[in-house]
């Protein structure tokens, strides 16, 4: 294809920065702090970095994988990346949130005149709702509400989709074009059939709203590709962007109108990824490339980070009688003086209790595993994974090997395009 050269060996930076900035936004949205803008519209606009999550994984996978899913045995390589990518993190967090359920039952038997928010493995984290996430089917109108990790909800869609798109590309590979096409103009008007007021679906729809965005990011992919020139005018274009995505949320959008940020995430990702203005330069920092970096670890933890925020803070409001924790729009949030006064301390609050802690899965869990399903030894690989290595004798001898092949020679043969996925 035209232009294939000349972006195959591309890591988008750019757009891993864009990634960890939506992964803070919807952080900040779910933050149990009432502050000012829980009462503002606009504010509830933020789920649409959801979309955008989807629409730049179908960007990045179309760039990491498109040339490279040529017959069955990279389609199983495709499936075991993209498991070991999702899967083990979300496993871990759904067995947190076990531990919370379990913490509950423990705090009520110790003190029974605390009030909890919900009843232990009551509704949304049922026995069966645990079963559904575990098969990453908890987001196919099984249950009537969000359960047990409500984010998590937005990576099952994502990993079946990705099947469907390593499906698209190994078994038409020159009509992939006109699929993506069809498969991004029939899942949105799928979706506006079944929600034709909102596109924030999530339990019930969410699938269709995956398939929508993701395909619309494999199109401005394909877009990209065939690009020769360069931005002629970077520096406006990308503050074009950045102004239009402010004004689209800032109007509140509903119904039909909500329906067009699929488009505008597309601009705004072909945009960035020339990477050529001040903007892009910004997000180039070191900073905001660890949060990129990070993006699915903020996203999988920060709801586990907050529960036990709100479950510290009514602990030691029940202790000392003072009313820190109260409902309002019925959701549990922590009060912190007047709304206003609150707002800056959320803020502050959203970075530093959750991308400390991001990292640490990211080192321990996100990347092992990866490192593991790519054929190479983790760099910091839990105990159990080195036992059960240890007791396949076909993989033990070629582990003792990669045990001596320095760090960054592994991190070479393992490519960059592996690290670009979404």
């Amino acid at each position: 294809m035209p232009g294939k050269a000349s972006i195959g060996a591309i890591r988008f930076e750019v757009l891993d920065a864009l990634r960890g900035i939506c992964a803070l936004l919807v952080a900040l949205f779910h933050i149990p702090i009432y502050h000012a803008l829980k009462d503002f519209g606009a504010f509830h606009n933020l789920q649409f970095c959801v979309d955008m999550f989807f629409a730049l994984s179908g960007f990045v996978l179309c760039h990491a994988y498109g040339s490279r899913l040529n017959h069955r045995a990279d389609g199983l390589r495709f499936l075991k990346v993209r498991f070991a990518r999702l899967w083990p993190l979300h496993m871990v967090m759904l067995a947190l949130f076990v531990v919370i359920e379990i913490s509950k039952i423990v705090f009520t038997r110790a003190d029974g005149s605390m009030t909890l928010d919900s009843q232990p493995f009551g509704h949304g984290h049922s026995a069966f709702e645990a079963i559904t996430n575990i098969l990453f089917l908890q987001s196919f109108h099984l249950h009537s509400g969000l359960s047990w990790n409500g984010p998590a909800w937005s990576a099952a869609v994502e990993f079946y989709v990705s099947l469907l798109f390593a499906g698209v590309i190994l078994l038409f590979p020159r009509r992939r074009r006109e699929i993506f096409l069809a498969l991004c103009l029939a899942g949105g008007m799928l979706l506006h059939k079944v929600s034709p007021t909102t596109i924030f679906v999530s339990h019930d729809w969410g699938m269709l709203r995956a398939i929508f965005a993701f395909f619309a990011g494999c199109l401005v992919y394909e877009l990209r590709l065939a690009s020769h020139r360069r931005l002629e005018i970077p520096n406006l274009l990308e503050a074009f962007c950045v102004i239009l995505v402010i004004m689209f949320v800032l109007s509140k959008p509903s119904g039909e109108l909500q329906y067009a940020f699929p488009l505008l995430a597309g601009i705004v990702i072909y945009t960035f990824s020339f990477d050529q203005g001040l903007i892009s330069q910004v997000l180039r920092s070191r900073p905001l490339q660890k949060i990129g970096l990070w993006s699915y670890s903020i996203y999988m933890v920060h709801t586990f980070v907050f529960q036990v925020l709100k479950m510290g803070m009514s602990f030691i409001g029940h202790k000392t009688h003072l009313e820190l924790v109260g409902w309002h729009n019925e959701e549990k949030m922590v009060f912190l003086g007047s709304p206003d006064q609150a707002l800056l301390p959320a803020l502050i609050l959203t970075v530093v209790l959750v991308v400390p802690v991001a990292a640490l899965p990211y080192r321990w869990i996100e990347k092992p595993a990866m490192d593991f399903a790519r054929g190479g030894v983790p760099a910091a690989p839990p105990m159990s994974w080195l036992i059960w290595a240890a007791l396949q004798r076909r993989h033990l001898g070629r582990w003792l090997k990669s045990a001596t092949v320095p760090t960054a020679r592994r991190a070479a043969e393992s490519g960059d395009l592996d690290r670009a996925q979404g």
